[in-house]
């Protein structure tokens, strides 16, 4: 009787073993592949926005170092240009003062030229009356007045020979003394226009250097917008994931939006098209940036439920709450995350503190409201 009370026992154990497995098996275990399954996607969807994100920052970090590199090669391009038209301003200089030295060559030598043939005619007539002429004129004076009259002319022909003489004598000098400053300004122009040959080539190269840079700035540019596309498609699926999460029956929870940066005011940039900070182009700008400082208090506008507490390459930390009636609003770049996803907020209650994740550049608040799918302008709720 004891062995079979025994065995009852024992079998009732294993009975119950078996049903305790029966009951996972139908229902705890279903529930945690579900929960797993439900969650893969997302585990997988933020690894991949973290993976470009990093990407992102890689390229956002080039283009910054090739931005640099552009602006030092456009100073120095700025630096050979200014020197090559200082060279350019002395090589004009040397030209026109060798031209003009040139000019008063040709006319010295030329005055020379005629000099030369009148003195030549002089010496010739002088040779062929010989010096007896003079004696002979002073002899046939008639008078002492006209002896001395004609001493003086004599005297006079005899300066006049010897200034010739002398000023043939300087002209041959200057000939001389202006041929070498031609010389010196003719090698100091082929040397300036040397230096200016070398300065082209250095800008050339500058040149090119620079437009390679800006090629390869423009490469980064097209790499990051396939990234920013990428990232913006998995934006669009986790705001699609949160909107599936908002509720259809519930009412908007009513009364007017609180400002969400109490501590600061300042729009820094508006909803609408704009011109992007990171990608240097006009795209259109979802909702309001508020510029508060790093890690300022954020606060819920209004009474809801957070459907969205996470990281997104493009937001960064971010938080999205349902405020019933199909609105909800997004809160991004935030540097701590104070709340979690399912969590009901009151109007006012702090749920997140600036900061610079995602794609930002700088500390501050991306504010938006989205009404029944699509994003309005939040400052329609604060006229």
């Amino acid at each position: 009787m004891v062995g079979i009370l025994k065995l009852s026992a024992k079998t009732i154990k294993i009975t119950a073993i078996i049903v305790v497995f029966f009951f996972l098996a139908v229902f705890i275990i279903p529930v945690i592949f579900n929960f797993i399954a439900d969650a893969a996607p997302a585990v997988n969807r933020q690894d991949t926005m973290r993976k470009i994100q990093s990407e992102i920052d890689r390229e956002k970090a080039l283009q910054r170092n090739l931005l640099e590199e552009k602006k030092k090669s456009d100073q120095k391009v700025a630096e050979i240009e200014a020197r090559v038209e200082a060279i350019q301003k002395d090589v004009d200089v040397h030209t026109a003062r060798l031209a003009v030295l040139e000019a008063e060559l040709k006319d010295i030598k030329k005055n020379a030229d005629l000099q030369y043939e009148t003195l030549k005619k002089r010496i010739r007539i002088m040779y062929e009356q010989g010096t007896d002429s003079y004696l002979d004129a002073l002899l046939s004076s008639v008078s002492l007045t006209d002896f001395l009259n004609r001493f003086e002319i004599i005297q006079q022909i005899a300066k006049y020979d010897n200034d010739r003489l002398n000023s043939l004598r300087n002209s041959m000098q200057k000939i001389e003394e202006t041929t070498q400053l031609v010389k010196v300004e003719r090698a100091e122009q082929q040397k300036k226009m040397s230096d200016l040959q070398a300065e082209k080539k250095t800008l050339s190269v500058e040149q090119a250097k620079r437009n390679a840079i800006f090629d390869e700035s423009k490469a980064t540019v097209a790499e990051l917008e396939k990234r920013y596309k990428q990232e913006e498609e998995l934006d669009r699926q986790e705001k699609a994931a949160a909107a599936a999460k908002m509720s259809k029956n519930t009412k908007y929870s009513g009364g007017t939006m609180a400002w969400p940066t109490p501590s600061c005011y300042t729009i820094t940039s508006p909803f609408g098209s704009r011109y992007h900070p990171v990608l240097k182009k006009n795209k259109m700008h979802y909702g309001v940036d508020i510029g508060a400082q790093y890690g300022a208090s954020v606060v819920a506008a209004n009474d809801g439920k957070v459907i969205r507490s996470l990281y997104s390459a493009s937001y960064g930390n971010y938080i999205m709450i349902d405020h019933g009636g199909g609105i909800a609003t997004l809160y991004a770049h935030g540097s701590a995350l104070l709340v979690s996803e399912g969590d009901s907020v009151k109007k006012g209650q702090q749920i997140m503190r600036v900061g610079s994740t995602g794609i930002s550049t700088g500390p501050h608040l991306h504010y938006e409201i989205i009404v029944g799918g699509t994003n309005v302008d939040p400052m329609s709720y604060y006229r």
